[in-house]
């Protein structure tokens, strides 16, 4: 929680609206630019929470309209994030811009090619997209995953993947993977992501084979916690049908995320992912149910 007192009662201030109190601090001589460990500024906080009268009371008293917090976000970037389209209009006729916005092709964690050394780097998994590798940047083990030049070369896919990647960037849970930066390269895409040691739960599930209930429980119970994008094989029917769909459709996917730990794998295995989702969209197919793997608990 952010200190209603002392150094950041501007911030605090700023956030809640309290238009009598920002003034008060600025009158005391506090800077209009006062950030805080995240670097985020006044102007940030009252962008994020649409306090429109408060954003044009900081830009009066001289706050920087494109400052940038340690995300690479400006006070228009959290604006838009939240749907504020007035406080966007305000901010953009003072000259705001959004370095992470969907429209930009350059994502705000840009990471120089040269802190991470890909020569030295480790092969552990590889796809119809790219390869996934073991780098070390800033002495930390995390993941390179590599689009191939010849996809990357297309523009029209560059542009949905750094689209990809603008709203990948923007997510903050523990249960989802972190997206840490994207390499600049000449030939080629290289982004870096935490590095998940046991690998995925599709790894897992390989390796070991169906879970146990309590086991099963606890993984479903963290992808709950969290909104995950499925790949095809878990995407519902209306979403492959490119049809209107709501919240039904993250069950249909976590349904079937939770079948494979109780049944030990996906249904269709020898099938490609794209078939096995056709065939739920257009042929009603699901994947049968096995009596003896649920535990009565969830039979009931």
């Amino acid at each position: 929680m952010m200190d209603s007192e002392g150094p950041y009662s501007l911030l605090y201030c700023s956030s809640k609206g309290d238009r009598d109190g920002v003034l008060q601090e600025l009158e005391k001589g506090v800077e209009p630019n006062l950030a805080d460990y995240d670097k985020r500024t006044a102007l940030h906080l009252a962008s994020s929470e649409g306090r429109a009268e408060i954003v044009l009371l900081l830009l009066e008293k001289g706050a920087d309209v494109n400052s940038l917090d340690r995300w690479g976000r400006t006070p228009l970037s959290d604006a838009r994030s939240f749907g504020h389209v007035e406080i966007c209009k305000i901010l953009e006729a003072q000259g705001g811009i959004d370095p992470v916005g969907l429209d930009s092709q350059a994502p705000c964690y840009e990471i120089d090619y040269s802190e991470v050394d890909m020569d030295e780097a480790i092969l552990i998994g590889e796809g119809a997209y790219g390869e996934v590798y073991l780098v070390k940047w800033r002495g930390t083990e995390v993941a390179a995953k590599t689009i191939r030049s010849s996809i990357a070369s297309n523009p029209r896919v560059r542009s949905t993947f750094m689209k990809e990647l603008g709203l990948w960037q923007k997510l903050r849970h523990p249960n989802i993977v972190q997206f840490l930066g994207v390499l600049k390269h000449s030939d080629r895409l290289i982004f870096l992501t935490e590095y998940l040691r046991n690998g995925s739960l599709h790894d897992i599930l390989k390796k070991k084979g169906r879970f146990d209930p309590p086991t099963a429980v606890a993984y479903a119970l963290d992808i709950a916690r969290c909104s995950c994008v499925m790949p095809d094989r878990y995407m519902a029917p209306e979403v492959y049908r490119r049809e209107s769909y709501g919240k039904s459709v993250d069950v249909f996917s976590f349904a079937l995320i939770v079948y494979e730990m109780f049944q030990g794998g996906p249904s269709h295995r020898s099938e490609a992912a794209v078939q096995v989702a056709d065939k739920r969209a257009y042929e009603d197919s699901r994947p049968s149910l096995s009596s003896q793997v649920y535990p009565e608990s969830v039979k009931m």
